[in-house]
């Protein structure tokens, strides 16, 4: 239980299942990430599109979840290297297609040598 300061405010109750060697500190700041959470899932939905799902079955979604997550994951990492120019949305997006083209291709070397050799016979023009 959270007990207010003043009067104006309510008191608050969590239900926390820990040891009961847990630390108060700890409980308190457990207690106090729903703030922090329900920011993130904001974000995720603003910024990176977790609710622009249109599918039909529970793996699309996961793999939908999933990606949504992982570029989240880099979005923040990216975020705390360079805290005086933050990239943009679009930029990451690339960022993040040539990390999984590179995963990709390092899962699968055969298409790989495939688009070389296809590259080789096909010059592009311009």
């Amino acid at each position: 239980m959270q007990r207010p300061v003043d009067s104006h405010h309510v008191a608050k109750y969590f239900f926390i299942h820990l040891p009961e060697t847990t630390p108060l500190k700890r409980l308190v700041w457990i207690a106090h990430q729903r703030w922090a959470i329900e920011q993130q899932y904001q974000q995720l939905k603003d910024e990176l599109g977790l609710d622009h799902f249109e599918g039909r079955s529970y793996p699309g979604w996961n793999r939908h979840v999933a990606l949504t997550a992982v570029a989240y994951t880099f979005l923040q990492q990216e975020r705390r290297h360079t805290r005086g120019t933050p990239l943009t949305f679009p930029a990451v997006r690339a960022l993040v297609c040539e990390i999984f083209t590179a995963l990709y291709f390092a899962a699968n070397p055969k298409q790989l040598d495939y688009i070389i050799q296809l590259r080789r016979k096909l010059p592009l023009r311009i």
